[in-house]
């Protein structure tokens, strides 16, 4: 199993987070690259995760093409060109959870569009890395420090998502029949499980292999240590409810986690995860760059994009920000 920890030690990467569907924007940020390669400006090209899941209606979510378009870039220039590290949205498709945010759901109109590239994408999600480690000793994740996992770094360097799905299925064969849990779905959640089944899985009902995995993806979540140390390093809500102080001593704490073997010792951390109020970026503090660039940044014309030379040491958050740049000028002129 390869590492989940993608090591860089030169050239200069464009780092974008956080495109949930839109295709403007994604349009834009590949066409910046292109140039930036084609002139020697930038040698890589590394997605935060989420690029998937609009927050808008139907019409406005492409994020079925943007991924195959992503993997298409991944053919075009290899793998170690075009990075993309797993987000929480990409996430769930791996292990059949609903994702929702209030009254919205997003899991259930990317699994209805899959069809035909259902098992080349969620084999491609299984494959994604969860954070990028450079000799800059900028620390690249979606979501950001997470407190939880720092005692965890090798689990999450070595995780085994079809390990996982594989024990769970183990687990559910050994049952036998499973109507009695399909009929307790019932009673915990006040639906049918063949209805949910149907809604957010897209399967075709009880013959479909897929059938259980709405089960599956439960016992997953209620069971699995790996799966609850994977989801607190993509949900992480990292500063919301601690003081300064406090969140500083865990981030430092974190990156000291992560140096281990690492390129150089990893001093700052880059990630999306969570909506920047105020514009495409948020310095949290000295150890901490939250990257917004289109769906998260406030307004959406603020969204930035990253300049990281991989191999320039980097000591505090705050020298970041003059490599920061945007692909909506013409948006920000009018």
């Amino acid at each position: 199993m390869p590492s989940r920890f993608v090591d860089l030690t030169d050239g200069v990467a464009m780092i974008v987070s956080d495109l949930h569907g839109d295709r403007d924007a994604f349009d834009r940020y590949v066409a910046r690259f292109h140039t930036l390669y084609a002139s020697g400006a930038a040698q890589r090209l590394i997605f935060l995760g989420d690029l998937i899941h609009a927050y808008g209606p139907p019409y406005q979510d492409h994020s079925l093409s943007l991924l195959l378009d992503v993997m298409a870039l991944r053919e075009r220039y290899g793998p170690q060109t075009v990075i993309m590290l797993l987000g929480n949205h990409e996430m769930s498709h791996i292990y059949s959870i609903a994702l929702a945010k209030g009254e919205f759901e997003f899991t259930p109109r990317f699994e209805h569009a899959l069809g035909r590239h259902r098992e080349r994408v969620l084999s491609f999600f299984a494959d994604l890395p969860f954070y990028v480690r450079t000799a800059a000793g900028v620390l690249l994740g979606h979501a950001g420090p997470a407190v939880e996992v720092t005692g965890h770094v090798a689990l999450l360097r070595d995780f085994d998502h079809r390990r996982v799905l594989a024990e769970a299925d183990a687990l559910l064969a050994s049952a036998g029949d499973l109507t009695p849990y399909y009929e307790r779905y019932r009673e915990v959640y006040g639906a049918s499980y063949q209805d949910d089944a149907r809604h957010y899985l897209a399967v075709r009902g009880p013959d479909d292999p897929r059938y259980p995995h709405l089960l599956r993806g439960t016992l997953i979540a209620q069971r699995s240590r790996e799966f609850a140390v994977l989801w607190d390093a993509l949900f992480t809500q990292n500063e919301l409810g601690l003081t300064e102080y406090t969140y500083v001593q865990q981030v430092r704490e974190f990156l000291a986690a992560f140096s281990d073997g690492a390129p150089a010792p990893q001093r700052v951390m880059v990630s999306g995860h969570i909506v920047t109020p105020l514009g495409g970026y948020v310095l949290v503090n000295r150890y901490h760059l939250r990257l917004s660039s289109a769906a998260h940044a406030r307004p959406r014309e603020a969204g930035r994009y990253l300049l990281l030379d991989c191999a320039q040491p980097i000591h505090a958050a705050n020298e970041l920000l003059p490599h920061l740049d945007t692909v909506f000028e013409d948006e920000l002129e009018d």
